[in-house]
C-alpha cells in the first residue's frame, strides 16, 4: 500500500512537471526556426551576400536526403525485427523479469543499451 501512495505521489509530481514544461517551453520548431535565423544573420555578418546564404542553405538541405533515407531504413528495420514473432516472444519473456516500476525502468535501459550493440534502430523500439 505504501508503494502505491509513493508511486502516485511521484506520478503526480511527474505530471505537474510535464504540464509545466508543455506550457512554458516552446515547440522544437521554434528552436529550429531560430537556428535558421541566427545562422542566416551570422552569414550576412561575415560578408556573404543574401543570395549566397540562400543557395548554401538550399544546397545543404537537399544533401541531407540520403542520410534521412538511411536513418528511416534503420528505424524501419529495427521495428520490423522487433515486431517479428521470435522477437515478440523474447520481449514478452524479458518483460516478466522486473517486479516493480523502478526495476522495470532499469531493465528497459539495460536491454535497450544491449540491443543498440546489435542494431541502433532496434534499441529505439
Amino acid at each position: 500500500m505504501a508503494a502505491n501512495i509513493e508511486e502516485s505521489r511521484s506520478a503526480r509530481f511527474a505530471l505537474r512537471c510535464a504540464a509545466w514544461a508543455e506550457r512554458w517551453f516552446p515547440d522544437s520548431w521554434v528552436f529550429a526556426a531560430l537556428a535558421v535565423v541566427i545562422v542566416t544573420l551570422a552569414t550576412l555578418a561575415i560578408g556573404a551576400r543574401p543570395a549566397e546564404a540562400a543557395k548554401a542553405f538550399g544546397d545543404g538541405f537537399w544533401s541531407l536526403i540520403p542520410f534521412t533515407m538511411q536513418m528511416a531504413f534503420v528505424v524501419i528495420g529495427g521495428y520490423v525485427v522487433a515486431s517479428s514473432p521470435p522477437a515478440v516472444r523474447l520481449i514478452d519473456r524479458l518483460a516478466l523479469v522486473p517486479r516493480n516500476g523502478r526495476s522495470a525502468v532499469a531493465w528497459v535501459a539495460l536491454i535497450s543499451m544491449l540491443a543498440s550493440l546489435l542494431n541502433w534502430g532496434l534499441s529505439l523500439v
